[in-house]
């Protein structure tokens, strides 16, 4: 396995996060602090994302039969959106917990060490962020940029927890608690922006910036009088276009053809697409 490819980062997210959340999880019960044991949970469902695109990863790289003539591409998809529903199951529990220690007043001062773990997990997480959103940026793995994203945004709500822990520890006791509420929310979020990503690809939505790239890509090949209708769609990481182009006059076969395949060459240098289908009219 490469140090460099999506599934090194996946799996080295997984490993971040279980050394994470067992030091939050084992610290927060000693400790007393209800928003280091959500914290720690978060990371839980960090570990949930991670292997669910280890597993797509792994399908994915299957080659195509008479059931998939694309290839399992979007096994990574498939696999993304159901980790969003077990992220969103334990959002909603960590959310009713600490809504219940407010509502029964059910405050505790916690251990100064628990805001030593949040401090020091959050930079660690900062660093584990780096790493995997460089390896996401050359790999284009929209599943690794998913996570490098959730990397950012636990070391962000480790740093808040933190705070506060600290807080309730200088006389602020319903502090922990609350921090405990805006975790679950964020884990909620968190799921939501995965589900809404993941079924816009699943249901062959594509951001209308990205066809206005391949557009533009097309049509300043200069053999291209214009370009009469573009579609794409994306499965996996990779893109799958669809292009109908008008010609000059008079080109032969040969050259119809050498422009057809400069074409999907071109697509694919620039926007790593799996297929680009062509369709040409030349003008009269």
């Amino acid at each position: 396995m490469k140090l460099n490819s999506p599934r090194f980062g996946a799996w080295f997210s997984t490993f971040a996060y279980l050394l994470v959340a067992a030091i939050k999880v084992i610290i927060a019960l000693q400790a007393a602090s209800v928003a280091l044991l959500a914290d720690g949970l978060n990371n839980l469902t960090d570990i949930v994302t991670s292997v669910a695109l280890i597993i797509g990863l792994y399908i994915a790289k299957k080659k195509r039969d008479d059931n998939h003539p694309y290839g399992h591409l979007r096994a990574e998809n498939v696999a993304s959106l159901l980790a969003s529903f077990v992220i969103a199951m334990i959002g909603f529990q960590i959310l009713f917990d600490t809504t219940r220690s407010i509502i029964n007043n059910n405050y505790a001062t916690p251990d100064p060490l628990a805001s030593w773990i949040a401090f020091g997990s959050g930079a660690f997480m900062f660093i584990v962020y780096f790493i995997n959103r460089n390896i996401a940026s050359k790999a284009n793995s929209q599943g690794l940029k998913a996570i490098a994203k959730d990397n950012f945004s636990d070391a962000l709500v480790s740093i808040g927890t933190g705070i506060g822990i600290l807080g309730a520890q200088l006389g602020l006791s319903w502090l922990d608690p609350i921090t405990g509420v805006v975790i679950g929310l964020v884990i909620l979020w968190a799921a939501w922006e995965i589900f809404e990503e993941t079924s816009l690809i699943l249901t062959d939505g594509i951001n209308p910036d990205d066809i206005q790239k391949y557009k533009e890509t097309i049509s300043n090949i200069d053999e291209v009088e214009s370009v009469k209708d573009i579609k794409a769609r994306t499965s996996g990481s990779k893109v799958i276009i669809d292009v109908a182009i008008t010609l000059p006059p008079n080109l032969t076969v040969k050259e119809v053809t050498h422009i057809v395949n400069k074409i999907k060459e071109l697509t694919k240098e620039k926007h790593d697409s799996l297929v680009t289908l062509v369709e040409t009219v030349q003008c009269k």
